[in-house]
C-alpha cells in the first residue's frame, strides 16, 4: 500500500534571516543607549542622596562637638605631644567628630599595627562610612588627609599658629565660640582637595577667597605661592610640594553641585558659583592674585556677609 507523501512530509520551519537578527540587535542598543543615561543619573542621584545624608549626620556631630567643648573642633591638633586614647597623633577633624558619629573614623586595631605615628595612621583608611562620599570610587576616597569632605577651617577652626610650629604664638583663627548666622554658615561639604580632579588635603575646605588677617597678626612664618598681603594663605600645607594646587575649594562632583551642610543642620546641593567662588571653565579658581573678580565668602564667614561687606561683623 502506497503511503499519503503529502501527510507525511514535515513543513520547515521559518527562520530569522540576518537582516531581521540585525534589526532586533539594533534595537536592543539603541533601548540601551537610551536607557543607560538613565541609569546612571539614578545611580548618581543615589550617591547624591547618600553623601546629603553623611554630612547631615556630620552637622550633628559639630553641634554636638561645639556643645560639650564651647567651640568649633580645630582641622587638626597641632600639638605633636597629644595623643588621642586610640594612640593617633595630633588627631584630624574626623577623628574629633568620631565621639558624636557613633564609631571611630579608623580602626583603632589598625592604628595601634600601624604605629604611634602621624604619617602611619594617616596611611590607614577610613572606617567610618559618615566620612566617605559614595561618588568617590578611588582609593582617595577613604584617605583621612585626601578623602571625600573638608572642613571650612579658615573661619571654624584654624588651628595654625602665627609662626608655623610654634605653640606659643597666638593662633590665627582658634577658637571660634560662636556665629552669628548658622543657618548660612558652612561647616563641611564636597572637598576637591589640591589637585584636579581630585588631590592633596581634601580634609580642608577653602572659602571662595583668602580669609582677611586680624590686624596685628602678621605674616605667617613661611611666604606663600597663595598668599596676598593682608590675608592668610590658603591651606594648610600651602608651601608644601606634595600638591599641585594651593587651593582647596569644593568639589561639584553631584552633577554639577556641591553637597554641603551648614551650621544649623541642613544640607544643600549649590553650585560652585552659589557657594561664591569663581569659575572658569567649570573649575573654581584661586584668588591669589588681584587680577581676578572677588568672591564672596558670604557663606563661610559665620556673619552671613563677605568680609568686603561695610556690615561684616555687625550683628
Amino acid at each position: 500500500m502506497r503511503c499519503n507523501c503529502a501527510f507525511s512530509r514535515r513543513h520547515p520551519r521559518p527562520g530569522f534571516t540576518l537582516i531581521e537578527m540585525l534589526v532586533v540587535v539594533a534595537i536592543i542598543v539603541v533601548l540601551a543607549g537610551l536607557a543607560l543615561p538613565a541609569i546612571m543619573k539614578a545611580r548618581e542621584s543615589s550617591r547624591t542622596v547618600g553623601c546629603l545624608s553623611n554630612l547631615r549626620q556630620l552637622g550633628i556631630a559639630i553641634t554636638g562637638y561645639r556643645d560639650a567643648n564651647g567651640s568649633y573642633p580645630p582641622y587638626r591638633v597641632e600639638d605633636p605631644g597629644y595623643v588621642n586614647k586610640f594612640g593617633v597623633v595630633r588627631p584630624r577633624w574626623q577623628w574629633l567628630m568620631s565621639d558624636f558619629t557613633g564609631r571611630p573614623a579608623q580602626n583603632p586595631d589598625v592604628i595601634l599595627a600601624a604605629g604611634n605615628s602621624d604619617t602611619t595612621y594617616t596611611n590607614v583608611p577610613l572606617d567610618n562610612e559618615v566620612f566617605v562620599c559614595p561618588s568617590i570610587t578611588t582609593s582617595d576616597g577613604s584617605s583621612i588627609r585626601n578623602g571625600s569632605y573638608g572642613y571650612n577651617f579658615q573661619y571654624l577652626g584654624n588651628s595654625r599658629n602665627l609662626v608655623d610650629g610654634d605653640l606659643t604664638t597666638p593662633y590665627l583663627n582658634f577658637p571660634i565660640r560662636s556665629v552669628s548666622d548658622p543657618a548660612r554658615t558652612i561647616a563641611f561639604g564636597d572637598s576637591r582637595g589640591g589637585g584636579l580632579p581630585h588631590g592633596g588635603h581634601s580634609m580642608t575646605l577653602d572659602p571662595p577667597h583668602m580669609r582677611k588677617r586680624k590686624p596685628g597678626t602678621g605674616n605667617v612664618n613661611s611666604p606663600s605661592p597663595a598668599t596676598l598681603p593682608g590675608y592668610d594663605p590658603y591651606g594648610p600645607d600651602e608651601t608644601g610640594t606634595d600638591i599641585a594646587i594651593y587651593f582647596s575649594p569644593a568639589d561639584a562632583r553631584h552633577q554639577g553641585r556641591a553637597n554641603v551642610v551648614f551650621l544649623d543642620g541642613h544640607t544643600e546641593s549649590l553650585s560652585l558659583e552659589g557657594l561664591g567662588y569663581v569659575v572658569r571653565g567649570g573649575v573654581a579658581m584661586p584668588q591669589n592674585t588681584t587680577t581676578l573678580p572677588w568672591g564672596s565668602n558670604a557663606l563661610w564667614s559665620g556673619y552671613g556677609r563677605d568680609e568686603t561687606s561695610p556690615y561684616f561683623g555687625v550683628e
